[in-house]
């Protein structure tokens, strides 16, 4: 697809500024969770708790105490199901009243709860939307609203497997792996690469359509 070769035309070209900008101790960090998460039972793991809800700015959120208690109980459940329902993990946290007593669809923090059991789900996140150049769903509707959000991250994930199918960023993969030890999964590298590359637009003031 041309907006694909547009995407990582523009990562390759900015390879070098998208690597040096993810940082040693997010990719640490990260690799402390999926252990803790992979030997223990999270529901009750606080330390894991704790430092997940840093790392994803979990706390920053004005979620409830309840929210966030139910939040692990779903990954906890979740990790024993074949596959992992977005939609289900959505619906049961829209139950939650945030702090200041509203219901609220959490896609982002549902697409990384799945994605710490699942590393082929991608994460939605908004520094990857602005390599996308996505909005935020802004639907009344709240089936629409989260049909938008499911049409976006199908958008993700495909652009990620074809990426990975045609070894389109191979030049990135390569600073990737040289920078960081090469332990994780191909899906996991462009969530990091993208997170980054959208950083850096934020951080540049670039934000322009590069689709």
């Amino acid at each position: 697809m041309e907006q694909n070769k547009k995407i990582s035309d523009w990562i390759n070209e900015n390879k070098i500024d998208i690597i040096q900008n993810i940082d040693y101790e997010s990719v640490e960090v990260f690799k402390f969770l999926t252990n803790e998460y992979n030997n223990s039972d999270v529901s009750e793991n606080f330390l894991f708790q704790f430092i997940y809800r840093s790392y994803y700015r979990l706390d920053l959120a004005g979620l409830s105490k309840e929210f966030k208690t139910e939040y692990f109980k779903i990954m906890q459940e979740f990790r024993y199901t074949g596959n992992i329902d977005i939609l289900e993990i959505i619906e049961k946290l829209y139950n939650f009243e945030n702090l200041r007593g509203l219901k609220s669809i959490q896609f982002s923090f549902a697409t990384k709860l799945a994605n710490t059991i699942d590393k082929n789900i991608p994460i939605y996140d908004s520094q990857v939307c602005k390599v996308f150049n996505f909005s935020r769903p802004n639907q009344k509707d709240l089936d629409k609203k989260i049909a938008s959000y499911f049409e976006q991250l199908s958008i993700i994930s495909s652009t990620y497997n074809d990426i990975i199918d045609k070894d389109s960023i191979k030049e990135t993969l390569i600073l990737f792996n040289g920078r960081f030890d090469n332990t994780n999964s191909e899906m996991k590298k462009l969530d990091f690469i993208f997170w980054s590359a959208g950083k850096l637009i934020n951080k540049t003031e670039k934000i322009e359509k590069i689709i």
